[in-house]
């Protein structure tokens, strides 16, 4: 490497570190939620037509902005295993921590604040 382009680096390196930083020192707040605690599935809907078949259900707990519940879309990648999770804990009776975006609410509820599932665990 001649100087000359070791100088460049060396600048744009400075640059790179120093838009880091500046970013890392923002406020961001995190769209992903969960509730405090894990809970049971109280309710659960299969819609059959609207958006290809979304799927919402609520917790006996919730986490902040998805007070209603949450959703899962039918054009998840983890569609099944996601709905297969809930439907078991629910007939079981079993315990669930559920993530979801609180950005990302369903459309299919204009009162409701349904947020949309990342992630799905059965607890016991």
């Amino acid at each position: 490497m001649n100087p000359k382009s070791l100088v460049i680096f060396k600048k744009s390196s400075y640059a790179a570190f120093a838009c880091i930083c500046a970013l890392a020192g923002t406020d961001v707040t995190a769209a992903v939620v969960t509730p405090a605690a894990s809970g049971t599935v109280t309710t659960s809907y299969a819609y059959t037509s609207y958006n290809g078949g979304d799927f919402v259900f609520s917790t006996s707990t919730n986490a902040p902005g998805c007070t209603t519940g949450w959703y899962i879309s039918s054009t998840d990648s983890g569609y099944k295993a996601a709905v297969a999770a809930v439907l078991t804990a629910q007939a079981g009776g079993n315990y669930v921590v559920v993530y979801g975006d609180n950005s990302q609410l369903w459309s299919g509820s204009p009162s409701g604040q349904y947020c949309h599932v990342q992630a799905v665990g059965i607890t016991s």
